[in-house]
């Protein structure tokens, strides 16, 4: 008599305990490759902010060289009726100001470019219904107040010429903006960002007013001005060669604490 045997096959799989400890393993991989993701996406982020910052810088370079060495008009000038930005003449001179003007890192860039649609202030709303009170795009960069982007601005102490300057390598002509944190959630505070009398360039010649009895107004004041910890700790500036530097706050700080004027053309 021939007997039939069924044999059961049991498939194992992972316990609660295996799948929790793989999950584990998962979640411990993840959180050590997070700070390295994260550190190249600021990496990207600072290399193509610079990338930028040089364009721009090659752009005023390029359009002071079409007009004999004067760089272009900046605010301040005789016609008070336009809020108009020197990087909006630049455009004939560079393939694409609008993708160049900002940093990616700026928390400001959208307004910066965007304005305030339906807002209805003029200067500040691009839908504005007269013409001449539109807004215009500005930009994560601003220009080094010790040059004079127009003549016509009194009592001028700096350089309104780009061959008057003595050494292009060591003279700052751009700065990144400084991006008030508390503006990036307020209308009210976006607005007077935007009409801030001096948007598009710094009161360089002022920062070191206060110099050596108060270094400390020095720092806020140029603080106020210019972002110095945009990128870790450091922010870029722009040389009137063409070239970017990453200049750390530290160094900020030894140089006021020198004495030295940084922003200053022919030192």
């Amino acid at each position: 008599m021939q007997h039939k045997c069924n044999t059961i096959r049991v498939v194992r799989g992972f316990t609660l305990v295996e799948l929790l400890v793989v999950v584990a393993i998962i979640g411990t991989l993840v959180a050590l490759l997070l700070p390295a993701v994260q550190s190249v996406r600021a990496a990207a982020r600072r290399t193509q902010c610079a990338s930028n910052m040089r364009q721009v810088a090659l752009g005023v370079i390029t359009y002071a060289d079409a007009h004999r060495g004067r760089f272009p008009s900046r605010t301040h000038t005789e016609d008070v009726s336009r809020h108009l930005h020197w990087i909006q003449q630049l455009a004939p001179f560079v393939e694409s100001v609008d993708s160049i003007r900002l940093c990616p890192d700026d928390p400001l860039g959208s307004v910066r470019m965007n304005g305030l649609p339906g807002s209805g202030v003029a200067f500040a709303d691009p839908q504005h219904p007269d013409p001449t009170k539109r807004f215009t795009p500005q930009t994560s960069f601003v220009a080094n107040g010790y040059l004079s982007f127009d003549d016509t601005v009194l009592n001028s102490k700096g350089v309104n010429n780009l061959n008057k300057i003595q050494a292009r390598s060591k003279a700052v002509m751009l700065f990144e903006k400084y991006s008030d944190p508390a503006v990036v959630a307020d209308r009210t505070k976006q607005i007077d960002e935007l009409l801030e009398s001096h948007f598009d360039h710094t009161h360089s010649p002022d920062w070191f007013r206060w110099y050596p009895s108060r270094k400390d107004r020095v720092l806020r004041t140029i603080a106020a001005d210019i972002q110095v910890d945009r990128h870790g700790n450091g922010g870029h500036f722009a040389y009137a060669d063409g070239h970017v530097e990453l200049v750390a706050e530290t160094q900020v700080n030894d140089w006021v604490n020198e004495g030295f004027e940084f922003a200053k053309p022919n030192r």
